[in-house]
């Protein structure tokens, strides 16, 4: 057997092998930092390859993880601007006018699906010019192999997203869980009241809220609100409100205008803000028969009472608007036996149908007017104003979180 062709066949058995070894990084799972030492000790160590630069997109970012036998720093090049023209193996000249060439002799793209995922720029030192290059005499090895490395990488990274994907899936899923079992939809009857809510999120969790808590026979608290936006931080901000309103209520000696004073501290301290909270509360006192209320900047609640319908306005500014609340203005009204409360979030009033009206306080007042005078069960009303407002909205898609309250004062 000639020298040359034992050269060949070592060549051969060594590249079988240096593939083999990627092969099982990938196999085993490893770490991308460690995907590509192997494919360094393999290009530098067993090719021979003097200088390489290694430019590998992770996600929506460029990094540039290889570089050796160049002083150059790579680290800061806008890599899909300078590389944009090159779809294919490129040789470089020393009279590039790119100085990033400048060192190299050939750039290999690797790409996925029309997208690029690496740039390698290979090249040796001048004196290997009088024989075959390793650049040469491996080109389309090198080639094979940083595919191979690009797409292992990309595939651990879509891979990895995926996973971050579902734990934030499931961990959204336990936070609905969780929030409906704070809010949520269903009747409860204690003495002297009846009431039924009904709370729908815009998204998997969402930042409406609404709450009754009855003292006794002859007392009740009542609330619902709405924090601005929507999604994960909005749920977080309600289930913060809430639990400190719940405090107030059960470790103070509390009054409307106090907790709309405490509430509007603790939004501020918590958001700074950028964020703020349109609440509706209330207190019923059975002896008599008077609800004392505060609005600060929530869409006013409906009453029907006797066959009229009254629109409960008076109170503040939203709840974290500013520093300190300007005003507030405590409303009262006093109620009928059988009389009804609705209170709600803008998910229900303000939906609007395919000519961009909404739904509003009108054909809510008078949905109640119809409705209440023969009304059985309270939990009947939040069904026919969910109806009503599903036949209003026709094809358009709700565009906020629904919460809706409703309490018959016996």
């Amino acid at each position: 057997m000639t020298t040359r062709l034992q050269e060949k066949l070592k060549q051969r058995d060594y590249k079988l092998q240096a593939l083999l070894e990627i092969t099982n990084a990938i196999n085993n799972n490893l770490p991308t930092e460690q995907l590509l030492a192997e494919f360094r000790e393999i290009v530098e160590n067993r090719l021979l390859v003097k200088r390489a630069v290694f430019f590998s997109r992770i996600g929506t970012e460029w990094l540039c993880p290889i570089q050796f036998g160049t002083d150059r720093d790579y680290s800061s090049i806008d890599v899909e601007n300078t590389f944009a023209e090159v779809r294919d193996l490129k040789w470089l000249t020393n009279n590039s006018e790119e100085e990033i060439y400048a060192d190299f002799d050939l750039l290999l793209p690797v790409f996925r699906e029309n997208r690029p995922l690496s740039y390698i720029m290979i090249g040796d030192p001048e004196e290997e010019s009088l024989r075959m290059s390793p650049v040469i005499k491996h080109m389309q090895f090198i080639r094979t192999l940083a595919n191979i490395i690009s797409v292992a990488i990309e595939n651990r990274f879509l891979f990895d997203e995926s996973l971050k994907q579902e734990r934030v899936k499931t961990e959204l899923a336990l936070a609905a869980e969780m929030q409906a079992l704070m809010v949520g939809s269903g009747t409860k009857n204690p003495n002297g009241f009846e009431v039924a809510t009904f709370y729908m999120p815009h998204q998997e969790v969402g930042g409406d809220f609404c709450d009754f808590i009855p003292f006794s026979s002859d007392e009740a608290f009542m609330c619902v609100a709405d924090v601005s936006g929507k999604g994960v931080s909005a749920a977080f901000l309600m289930a913060n409100v809430q639990a400190h309103l719940r405090a107030l209520l059960e470790y103070t000696e509390w009054t409307l205008e106090g907790i709309a004073t405490e509430l509007n501290k603790k939004v501020m301290e918590t958001v700074k803000g950028e964020r703020f909270v349109t609440l509706f509360m209330a207190y019923f006192h059975r002896p008599s028969r008077t609800l004392h209320y505060i609005n600060a900047g929530h869409n006013p609640p409906v009453i029907w009472d006797r066959g009229e319908v009254h629109i409960l306005e008076s109170g503040t500014v939203g709840i974290g608007m500013l520093d300190d609340l300007p005003f507030i203005d405590k409303g009262e009204i006093e109620l009928s036996p059988n009389a009804v409360l609705v209170c709600y979030t803008d998910g229900v009033i303000e939906i609007e149908n395919e000519s961009e009206e909404e739904y509003g306080h009108e054909r809510l007042g008078e949905l109640l007017s119809e409705k209440c005078p023969k009304l059985r069960h309270v939990q009947d009303l939040t069904g026919d104003i969910m109806n009503a407002v599903d036949k209003h909205r026709g094809e358009n898609p709700y565009f906020d979180d629904t919460a809706l309250l409703c309490c018959r004062f016996k």
